[in-house]
C-alpha cells in the first residue's frame, strides 16, 4: 500500500528508483567529509553539532549571541520529526535560509533530510510536485513527507545496506536519478 505522501507518484518509475538506487550512491559511503562529520557529532552539544554542519558546507563559523543561540537550540531540541513548523521563526536570523537549517538538522537528529533542490525537481518528475523554497519552511516540510514516504515504501531490498542515513540515500539517490 502507498503513503498519502506519495499519492499521484509514478509507481513504475518509483519502482525503477528502487532498482537503481544502490548503483545511483555506490561509493558516497566513502565520502570522508561526509563520514567525519556525521561521526563528529556529539550527542548534548547542539551548538558544537552545528559548526560541524557548518564546516561541512563549507560556511564561516557564526558567533550567534547567546539569546539567539539558546533559541535556535531550544527550536532544534523541539522539533518532533518529521515536523518542521516549530523551526520557521529560524528563518528570520540573518543570512539564514531553509538549506542551512536542514544541514544542521541532518547532522543533528540523522533522520532529517538535507533540503535539495536536484532532489525536489526528480520528485516533482516522479508525479509529486515538491517545490525548492529556500525561504520557505513548508516547502521543506512537504520535502521531508516526501522523503518519509519513499522510506516506508520501500521494498526491502530497495535501500542499501551502507553506513549513511537512510534519508541521505535518498536525497542522493534523488540527486542523481533520471
Amino acid at each position: 500500500m502507498i503513503p498519502v505522501s506519495l499519492y499521484g507518484i509514478d509507481s513504475q518509475m518509483c519502482e525503477r528508483f528502487y532498482v537503481e538506487l544502490s548503483n545511483l550512491v555506490h561509493g558516497s559511503d566513502d565520502d570522508p567529509n561526509y563520514s567525519n562529520a556525521l561521526f563528529a557529532i556529539e550527542a548534548d552539544s547542539l551548538m558544537q553539532n552545528i559548526g560541524v554542519a557548518e564546516r561541512w558546507a563549507e560556511r564561516d563559523i557564526v558567533e550567534w549571541s547567546e539569546e539567539i543561540a539558546i533559541e535556535i537550540e531550544m527550536s532544534i531540541r523541539a522539533a518532533n520529526y518529521p515536523e518542521v513548523s516549530m523551526l520557521e521563526h529560524l528563518l528570520t536570523l540573518e543570512n539564514m535560509d531553509v538549506v542551512r537549517i536542514s544541514q544542521w538538522l541532518h547532522f543533528y537528529s540523522r533522520v532529517y533530510p538535507i533540503y535539495s533542490e536536484d532532489a525536489c525537481k526528480t520528485l516533482t518528475k516522479m508525479g509529486l510536485d515538491t517545490p525548492f523554497r529556500p525561504d520557505d519552511m513548508a516547502s521543506y516540510g512537504l520535502y521531508v513527507t516526501r522523503l518519509e514516504g519513499l522510506k516506508i515504501h520501500s521494498p526491502y531490498w530497495g535501500l542499501p545496506e551502507i553506513g549513511l542515513p537512510r534519508t541521505r540515500l535518498l536525497q542522493l539517490g534523488l540527486e542523481r536519478f533520471n
